[in-house]
């Protein structure tokens, strides 16, 4: 996806076979207050664009093929503090009206069921985020909190017990005397 990617709204609903007829080509942004499936798993998305394709390919499949990318916060399994996460994913996409129909589909193709004329595009485009998710996230380098906290348990672990071996330091010291 380019830099230039339009900041306008992309269409909630759309009419993807006809896209696929017309060749035709979005680009802009979700907004964010329609993502509510990401919202009600206390997901904290600050941006999402996407550029997408409508085409037929050599079968006459109706495809839809594009970028998509999202500016997320995300919980460090490490720390437990928020963290940004650039999540960009590919859709390689086949309409087909049923579960029958996307069973036949070939392999390079993931279904998009439109039983309907019209389809969500927002409902997609928050399943393909949920589907791309990291599993696990934690900063690159360790974390700020967490090292000065274990920094400090050492120190605490050190100062308050005694030295399990001090009596054999004792004892070695007397017999080399």
């Amino acid at each position: 996806m380019s830099d230039g990617t339009p900041k306008h709204p992309l269409p909630r609903l759309i009419e993807p076979r006809r896209f696929a007829h017309q060749g035709a080509v979005l680009r802009g942004v979700v907004p964010v207050a329609e993502l509510h499936r990401l919202a009600e798993i206390g997901l904290a998305v600050d941006a999402v664009q996407a550029e997408l394709s409508f085409s037929l390919d050599e079968q006459r499949e109706r495809i839809v093929s594009g970028q998509l990318q999202a500016d997320l916060s995300l919980q460090c399994q490490r720390c437990l503090e928020l963290m940004p996460v650039n999540l960009k994913c590919e859709i390689n996409l086949a309409l087909v009206r049923d579960e029958e129909s996307a069973r036949q589909l070939p392999g390079n193709y993931d279904p998009w069921i439109v039983a309907e004329e019209q389809a969500d595009l927002y409902v997609l485009l928050e399943e393909e985020i949920l589907l791309n998710l990291p599993y696990v996230v934690y900063h690159d380098s360790p974390c700020g909190s967490l090292v000065h906290s274990q920094v400090e348990v050492a120190e605490e672990v050190v100062s308050d017990k005694p030295n399990p071996f001090q009596v054999l330091k004792q004892l070695k010291e007397t017999i080399t005397k």
